[in-house]
């Protein structure tokens, strides 16, 4: 805890906004489960399954996004065509080497 009057900093500038103690994007993988449980289920037992299901794939997809490289879901998007490169290498560059 801060003493009053002092802004925790995160201590890398390109950290991603926390809730709790998952990042956004893993809250949103949550959220869905939450979601579906809200607007499809009636009772304690289907909810809580959702609910479970929901923490269980938010922890795989986390485990899963740290034990892959930086860009490794954005790579999956472009593969499915859901989303395009902003622009595409010259069509004769076969190798490429990781920054």
């Amino acid at each position: 805890m801060a003493p009053e009057g002092y802004i925790h900093i995160n201590k890398y500038i390109d950290t991603k906004p926390m809730f709790g103690n998952w990042e956004i994007d893993t809250l949103v993988v949550f959220s869905i489960f939450i979601g579906i449980a809200i607007m499809f289920t009636k009772g304690f037992i289907p909810f809580s399954t959702f609910f479970g299901l929901g923490v269980l794939t938010a922890t795989l997809y986390e485990k899963i996004k740290k034990s892959k490289i930086k860009g490794f879901f954005l790579h999956i998007l472009y593969m499915l065509g859901i989303r395009q490169p902003k622009t595409l290498p010259p069509s004769y560059m076969r190798i490429f080497t990781g920054a």
